[in-house]
């Protein structure tokens, strides 16, 4: 009989178009739409060669180099342009060397993004804002820093040259070493790992249904099977058996569909991973089971209530704003603690990026506790109602 009861309350989960939609079709529509957003948003290879304009200054250059050496003295700013690379044998600039007349031309067509006119303190001309415009102009900050750099020393030193001054100066070194544990960071990876939890903790929508359909003042449903011979309990225990079932299903679907198709990386522990999820789809189900229990208000206040404390705990895990995640955990980490969506997605975090497993289970425990105290929260809740009548 068992049994029955169960399939036949699976079979009725399965024609709920409702909650099929936002728990199988929402969250795969929602990760396609992060895949075709996010693919490459950082990556350094979209970056190509810069064509900016060099136009030298006669005048200003001629004062400068008859205060310091003759006219022939080479300009530095051409080499130090010249030799700017995003990576090796890939410039930063494509210089051309213009007139002010045909800079200016070139850049209201477009040719150029940007031209620099020469001088003691270069200039930067642009027509517009813009991720080059920017590398440009941060480029050159970074060049007149230096050359003021240079010319307050040689102020007191004016020797500094033949002791190797620009070497100095263009000799960039490191204090830090970077360490690599065998994956590569991705921040990227916390809007899907959010997105994932936040698929589980929808479980929140299932578990509120089952409740209220065995309240015989919610339905004609409860109360036909508050005058049932089987007892309330056991039979909500067998429905909630039924929708973690079903739910699982679009627990696996997303899994199978971001891990093959989008080709996301959970990392390589995939039985832990599987673990998370399905105490994640508990904890949902438990969260909506406790409101069903314990809010008195319409099946709507109800819903909403659900699925606002999901949203809300998927907005503090990333979903919505990566920084919001690393802003809670340092402002308010206690809210880390208690927020279910976190929890779930920050053991996805954990299995990626940590070659232990010492924060993954931390995570597990803090969520099988809660998911104990929301059980016995929505038990004691629903064990003493009775009805005058039905």
């Amino acid at each position: 009989m068992v049994f029955q009861l169960y399939k036949s309350r699976l079979k009725c989960l399965f024609r709920n178009k409702e909650n099929i939609f936002w728990s199988y079709v929402f969250p795969i529509a929602l990760a396609t739409l992060y895949y075709f957003a996010f693919t490459n948003l950082f990556s350094s290879n979209d970056l190509d060669t810069i064509n900016i304009a060099y136009v030298e200054d006669v005048h200003a250059h001629s004062v400068h180099a008859h205060s310091v050496q003759d006219e022939n003295t080479m300009d530095p700013l051409k080499d130090v342009l010249e030799a700017a690379e995003i990576s090796e044998e890939l410039p930063l600039f494509n210089v051309r060397y213009y007139n002010i007349e045909e800079a200016s031309n070139a850049l209201e067509e477009d040719e150029i993004i940007a031209y620099i006119v020469s001088g003691v303190e270069p200039k930067v001309y642009v027509n517009r804002n813009g991720l080059s415009q920017t590398i440009v102009k941060s480029f050159m900050d970074s060049y007149n820093r230096a050359a003021y750099t240079i010319q307050s020393i040689l102020i007191k030193q004016p020797d500094a040259l033949n002791h190797g001054l620009l070497d100095d100066v263009m000799d960039y070194k490191s204090f830090t070493t970077e360490v690599k544990n065998g994956v590569k960071p991705d921040v990227i990876l916390v809007y899907y790992y959010a997105l994932m939890a936040f698929c589980c903790l929808l479980a929140a929508n299932w578990g509120l249904d089952e409740v209220v359909n065995i309240q015989g003042n919610r339905s004609n449903r409860g109360a036909r099977i508050n005058v049932s011979p089987i007892h309330k309990m056991k039979l909500l225990l067998i429905n909630m058996l039924a929708a973690f079932t079903a739910h699982a299903g679009s627990i696996v679907l997303m899994l199978l569909y971001m891990i093959k198709v989008l080709d996301i990386n959970f990392g390589d522990n995939l039985p832990q991973l599987i673990l998370a999820c399905f105490i994640g789809d508990i904890i949902g189900l438990f969260i909506g089971a406790t409101i069903g229990a314990w809010v008195n208000k319409s099946s709507s206040v109800q819903g909403a209530i659900s699925t606002s404390i999901v949203m809300v705990g998927s907005f503090l895990s990333g979903m919505m704003f990566v920084d919001m995640k690393y802003l809670i955990a340092k402002n308010a980490p206690i809210l880390s603690y208690i927020n279910p969506v976190n929890l779930v997605s920050d053991s996805f975090y954990s299995l990626y990026y940590y070659d232990n497993f010492e924060r993954f289970y931390m995570n597990i425990t803090i969520l099988v506790i809660m998911a104990v105290v929301l059980g016995v929260a929505s038990y004691l809740g629903l064990r003493r109602k009775t009805y005058a009548s039905i």
